[in-house]
């Protein structure tokens, strides 16, 4: 290996002696017409032999490189006949020039003799300078000037600056177009050098290898003084230094620290600005760095970037969702760009191919700036990685197996017994292969499309996947895990009940953390199709995965059909609580021919489903619905043999909550005796909800040292760390504060839930937004409206994205309304309803309609009072909730008593 780079370097020397030569030529003819034809002849005939000697070199160089097999012996021949070639050509030239003319080209002779002096193989003179041919701007650069001139703008400061990303990023482009910039060139002039280092590997570059570089960039033959030669160089004039691949040598596996301290020493010289393009965040410490994070593109840049090469018309919109799945990332735009080129495809063919076969697009080309494959293993190949050993690339596909990458603060967590897990991951970001989102380790689009795709199969034998799945399937109804884990939960446990020796337990992993969702993260899941495709008869268990996975509490290991049942109904009760219910309907039909088809206890489960249905609509407020189906489930215990007694103490349980909205007396009682088979239905705390649905029913019928007693019984059986019941236990006994006239004790309980949410930092959680807005609401009835508004504005801006917290819109409308900005509170109240119509959710609908037609009724628009007001009694009427009865809930939901248009209409006094 290295013969072959030695080989390389010389392939490369040569060609550019020749490149050299060619240059002299041009300049000695380009705009001269005094010069004899003979003479012109003469260079013609040099240049053409110098071009063939060139295109030779380059083709050999090229074919070198990719096969890295050639025969060294052959190829050392070939270069000592080259150069042997070229001398006798230049040597020719010098015979006819001599003899042919006697015009006065001692310039010309000047520059042949200092091009033999200084190119010459094995001859070249100590501190010479050869011609400094600077690299262009490349032709496709789009959406970076900014950058450019930002890096300018220090470097003519004479500041260092390091461009920092992973591989196909633009780093070196951005230095090519600095390198050009005016300014650049009017302060450095010949100063300018750009120094590769792409050739080069890390593990073998030493100080000697490296100085060579650098020399060879400045034009300067090598010797046993290179370092001095270096310095004095650079001490001439104003320098410009850019090393471009600098992370080949700043990771360098030998002499790293003698290379430091030669750029700290080129660096320390006032004259000289270094430019370094770097994967490795890692940079020389005893100079100050300006490091500038080169991003992706912008969206409208990389289309422009694409339709430099796709000449055939694509509309941005559809580009775009194509360009997105790469990040934006340059260099997989050019080489999914050059596919679609080169296979001539059709907007039409470009999309089909691209969610065909997108790992593959982006493996086309040869060196590590033409393929994500060859930029990837060079970065892993680095020493710095390459000493962590097997660890740092098993977590590199974990990265990139999970959606939202791996979590830095739970690193340890997650891999205990790895010791260097957070070496590993730190030497990922610092080669610019992963990098920090927040908390999260995870990598850009391409590197994970090729991981994925490369080394799918080898994913089950990664011995840290293990450690993910134990992970999360201890947490998988941990409320701080989900909140922000939620997207890895998801991911890790569908891969996993694919495997028939975990798809039972794992099955029911997934239904509990589907009802954590709901209450900590709703919305829409892409289960389905894996769960609905798994087939239950393949299921079988190994002893080591069932030990595990029984040692997570829970409800008893059912049979796969009845565990893929009630996942899938789940599945649907997520589904419906966001609004689709068409496909929500569809899931649950599946689940339920599965149930039937699973004998008794599939019977008995379809009780389950039916009951925390009826629960749902007791939520959407439909409790025509709900009870509908505790009814007929109520029906069906009935006529059984040996009724469970569980599954009817649930099933009264359910009727009792709807008496209570509806106004029937409901025994308390009912809810007291149904806590023992509550446990494992509930979650953590069951008998505070059986305590605190006794005291709301027994407040609702006016005995509040009853309710009281519940109240405070159903506080002291939970924990405040379960925000959502406990935030509610405390409005409903600030409530009855309020009904016995306690003003002091309802404030204190209301901040006291308050409190609780703001120790919360996601605000997007439901019932934070909710408590949040219910506090606000309090305020604006205490009269402090400046206060109320300014804490339901944040809870509003999330609201307009997500439907499910139409309760805080409706309270900012209540708000605007108890403010008596009448158009803004319709504005909310009317996009409250169309959330409700959404959603299919008939209470707080009900709410708003009958505030619509509180506001006509102040506009003095009575027909269209009447009108709101019809549609209020009609959804009343829809959901079985008695039109008295609509506010049984907390009074911040229903306007005071000076908007008696609901009245005014009950009492039929509203004028058509």
């Amino acid at each position: 290996m290295m013969t072959t780079f030695a080989n390389h370097n010389d392939f490369r020397e040569l060609a550019e002696r020749c490149q050299n030569i060619g240059l002299v030529v041009w300049r000695a003819t380009s705009g001269k017409n005094a010069i004899d034809a003979h003479l012109r002849d003469v260079l013609s005939d040099l240049k053409k032999s110098v071009d063939g000697i060139r295109d030779a070199v380059e083709a050999k160089s090229k074919k070198s490189l990719v096969s890295r097999a050639f025969n060294a012996a052959v190829d050392q021949g070939d270069l000592s006949q080259w150069n042997t070639e070229l001398d006798r050509i230049l040597n020719l030239f010098s015979t006819e020039l001599s003899i042919s003319t006697n015009l006065k080209v001692e310039e010309l002779l000047s520059s042949f003799r200092n091009l033999q002096l200084n190119l010459t193989v094995g001859q070249d003179a100590p501190g010479k300078r050869t011609i400094n041919v600077l690299p262009p701007p490349s032709r496709v650069f789009v959406g970076r000037d900014e950058l450019v001139q930002s890096t300018a703008k220090l470097l003519l400061e004479c500041r260092h600056v390091a461009l920092i990303g992973p591989g196909g990023i633009g780093k070196s482009c951005i230095a090519r177009a600095v390198l050009n910039d005016d300014a650049i060139a009017t302060k450095f002039q010949e100063g300018r050098f750009f120094v590769r280092f792409d050739d080069m590997d890390a593990s073998r570059i030493t100080l000697g290898t490296f100085l060579d570089r650098i020399a060879e960039g400045l034009g300067l033959a090598t010797s046993a003084n290179t370092l001095n030669l270096i310095t004095k160089t650079l001490s001439t004039s104003q320098t410009l230094l850019i090393l471009d691949n600098a992370e080949t040598f700043l990771d360098a596996a030998v002499d790293a620290g003698g290379i430091m301290d030669v750029i700290d020493r080129i660096g320390d010289r006032p004259n000289v600005a270094m430019l370094l393009t770097t994967r490795t965040t890692v940079l020389p410490p005893n100079l100050v760095w300006a490091r500038f994070r080169v991003p992706a593109l912008e969206e409208s840049a990389a289309c422009a970037a694409f339709k430099m090469y796709y000449t055939p018309h694509i509309e941005n919109s559809t580009l775009v969702k194509v360009l997105s799945d790469l990040d934006f990332h340059p260099l997989s735009i050019n080489l999914l760009a050059q596919a679609a080129v080169q296979s001539d495809w059709s907007p039409e063919d470009l999309i089909d191919a691209w969610n065909r076969q997108r790992g593959v697009l982006l493996e086309r080309g040869d060196g590590k700036v033409q393929s994500i494959a060859v930029t990837i293993e060079t970065s892993l190949n680095s020493p710095s990685v390459v000493k962590l050993g097997d660890t740092a690339y098993h977590l590199l596909q974990i990265i990139a197996f999970l959606p939202q990458g791996v979590s830095r603060g739970r690193l340890v967590d997650i891999f205990p017994a790895v010791e260097n897990i957070q070496s590993c991951a730190d030497a990922l970001c610092k080669q610019s292969l992963a990098y920090l989102d927040q908390d999260f380790v995870t990598l850009l689009a391409p590197i994970r499309l090729y991981m994925t795709a490369r080394f799918k199969d080898d994913l089950v034998q990664n011995p840290l996947l293990d450690d993910v799945r134990q992970y999360y399937a201890a947490h998988n109804e941990d409320e701080g895990i989900i909140r922000y884990d939620d997207i890895n939960i998801e991911h890790v446990l569908s891969h996993w009940a694919t495997d028939p020796n975990a798809m039972s337990d794992v099955l029911g992993l997934i239904s509990n953390y589907i009802y954590s969702l709901i209450d900590f993260r709703p919305r829409s899941l892409s289960l389905r199709p894996i769960i609905s495709g798994l087939d239950p008869t393949t299921a079988h268990f190994s002893p080591s995965c069932l030990a595990f996975l029984q040692s997570f509490p829970g409800s008893p290991r059912l049979q796969p059909s009845l565990e893929k049942a009630m996942c899938l109904f789940a599945i649907s009760t997520i589904t419906r609580w966001v609004g689709q219910i068409e496909e929500a309907d569809d899931i649950l039909a599946e689940a339920r021919a599965l149930l039937l088809g699973s004998g008794r206890l599939g019977r008995n489960h379809l009780f389950y489903v039916d009951w925390i249905l009826g629960v749902l609509y007791i939520e959407q407020g439909n409790l025509a619905r709900a009870e509908d189906l505790f009814q007929a489930a109520s029906n069906r215990l009935s006529a059984m043999f040996w009724p469970n007694r569980r599954l009817k103490a649930l099933i009264q349980f359910g009727i009792s909550r709807i008496q209570i909205y509806k106004g029937v007396p409901s025994d308390s009682n009912t809810f007291i005796t149904a806590i023992p088979y509550f446990s494992d239905v509930s979650g953590p705390a069951p008998a505070a909800l059986c305590y605190y649905f006794a005291g709301l029913a027994e407040f609702f019928e006016g005995h509040t040292d009853a309710a009281k007693k519940y109240l405070e019984l159903a506080k002291a059986s939970i924990s405040d760390d379960n925000t959502e019941v406990f935030s509610t236990i405390l409005f409903t006994l600030a409530e009855l504060a309020d009904q016995q006239n306690d003003l002091p004790e309802a404030r204190r309980l209301r901040a006291k839930a308050f409190e609780l949410v703001q120790n919360i930092p996601d605000t997007t959680i439901v019932y934070v937004s909710e408590v949040t807005a219910v506090y606000s609401a309090y305020l604006a009835m205490e009269g402090n409206l400046e206060d109320a508004r300014k804490l339901i504005a944040p809870v509003i801006a999330i609201a307009l994205q997500q439907g499910h917290i139409f309760r805080s819109k409706y309270l900012a409308g209540m708000i605007e309304l108890i403010a008596g900005e009448f158009d803004k509170a319709q504005e909310y109240f009317e996009d409250t309803i169309e959330d409700c119509i959404f959603l299919e959710e008939f209470r707080v609908h009900a709410y708003s309609k009958r505030a619509l037609g509180e506001i006509a009724i102040i506009k003095g628009d009575s027909p269209a009072a009447n009108k709101y007001f019809d549609a209020t009694v009609e959804l009343c009427e829809t959901a079985g909730l008695p039109k008295d009865c609509l506010y049984r809930d907390l009074s911040c939901y229903m306007p005071n008593e000076t908007f008696d248009g609901w009245k005014l209409y009950l009492e039929a006094r509203v004028q058509a």
